[in-house]
């Protein structure tokens, strides 16, 4: 009884500094609230039942992102979905302009972000979102920094096409178009 109640101090004590990246992390890649919380949950029952296995406490929050892109890999496999889009809510928008703004805002940036590669994809969100560091990224991912920084530079770039296709108006069509026209 004892060492489970050591289990679980230890636990809590690793995951309160880092609850809030591995939050972010689920909102992004989940596209809501309601995926990003079942997510998180499944990721610290899994976390907690295989506790046991990790042996580098300074490693957890790489533990913790591990596996919870694992299972939101397994829930899309289980789907059959390579990519899922935000759902709409009527509770998650409010009647200012400015949240019909910045919810338009966030579904563009979902949706361009889950058309990034895998690898681009998951870079960009621990770099920018859960503000992971390169070297951070290349402890978890077991790439090279120039992988890392090269993944984090066609992403940002891909993105960019991305955004600027979407915000005008255009269907995109892949990325046969070069150009560094638009200002950074």
């Amino acid at each position: 009884m004892n060492s489970n109640k050591q289990k679980v101090s230890d636990f809590m004590q690793l995951y309160k500094p880092v609850q809030h990246r591995l939050s972010a992390y689920c909102r992004v890649v989940a596209g809501n609230e309601e995926k990003a919380l079942e997510l998180v949950q499944e990721t610290l029952a899994s976390a907690f039942e295989n506790f046991h296995t990790l042996k580098d406490f300074k490693a957890f929050q790489f533990f913790l992102i591990g596996i919870a892109r694992n299972t939101y890999l397994k829930q899309q496999r289980r789907k059959n979905i390579l990519r899922e889009q935000p759902d709409i809510k009527s509770s998650n928008i409010g009647i200012s302009s400015d949240s019909i703004e910045k919810y338009y805002d966030y579904e563009l940036l979902h949706k361009c972000i889950n058309q990034l590669n895998e690898g681009q994809r998951e870079t960009i969100l621990m770099f920018h979102i859960m503000g992971f560091s390169i070297k951070e990224i290349t402890k978890d991912l077991s790439i090279s920094e120039a992988a890392v920084k090269n993944r984090l530079v066609r992403g940002r770039e891909k993105l960019r096409l991305l955004l600027v296709d979407k915000e005008s108006g255009r269907k995109s069509s892949g990325f046969t178009n070069k150009s560094k026209t638009v200002a950074k």
